[in-house]
């Protein structure tokens, strides 16, 4: 027996929204957003990665074999300038965490309480809505993080004082791979919304031939 095409909708859904939302989650919570990558000072560039709530963070422990570099993220300082398109792109970016996870463990739910897996007609707007709020997340390119940022000025100056001076970074930022998340999630999102469509519409024609198929050939008032 063929699987209804709305099942197999379902499951194509299914894993298109949960790759979306881990790569949400890779954009949320990571410090590698964007990127200052060093224009001079260094034999090899060296790039600095922020956030949208942390920030790379590099801790140098020296003994008597040498030195190691420890890598981490930390959380930012609070007297760190967040203007509004800072807290926009996190807003939205939260939002996009809530309504595609919401709606994700839904189907999910769906599909393990019946093999049937009937798709939401909510669903689809769902993971569109996910998709807009994702790609609004990009407005950190537009905040204090990639523009005049604080962070960046204080490690130029920092620098300075230890006699590296012509250590240097670009004024703006690029974009990382937290970043590059954020875009292929919005992608994905709007895929999956694709898809949870088809999904509906397939299950309408099945239940339709359904009850074409289940109709008496005779009326009964005719017997």
């Amino acid at each position: 027996m063929a699987t209804p095409s709305s099942i197999c909708y379902s499951i194509i859904t299914s894993i298109l929204a949960a790759t979306a939302f881990l790569l949400c989650w890779a954009a949320e919570f990571g410090c590698n957003f964007v990127s200052f990558t060093s224009t001079t000072g260094f034999t090899q560039p060296v790039a600095v990665q922020f956030g949208l709530w942390s920030y790379q963070f590099w801790t140098v422990a020296t003994s008597i074999g040498g030195s190691v570099i420890f890598e981490s993220c930390h959380k930012y300082p609070s007297e760190t300038n967040v203007d509004g398109s800072w807290k926009a792109a996190r807003a939205f970016s939260i939002l996009a965490l809530i309504f595609g996870g919401v709606f994700l463990l839904k189907n999910l739910i769906s599909g393990c309480i019946t093999p049937l897996r009937r798709a939401s007609i909510s669903e689809g707007p769902a993971f569109l809505a996910a998709g807009v709020f994702q790609g609004l997340s990009l407005l950190l390119l537009q905040s204090s993080v990639c523009k005049d940022n604080d962070l960046m000025r204080q490690l130029e100056r920092d620098a300075e004082r230890l006699g590296n001076v012509g250590m240097s970074f670009p004024d703006t930022c690029s974009v990382s791979t937290g970043a590059n998340c954020a875009i292929a999630a919005t992608v994905i999102w709007a895929l999956a919304a694709l898809t949870s469509y088809m999904g509906v519409v397939a299950e309408r024609r099945e239940e339709a031939a359904d009850a074409a198929t289940t109709e008496p050939l005779i009326p009964g008032e005719n017997l």
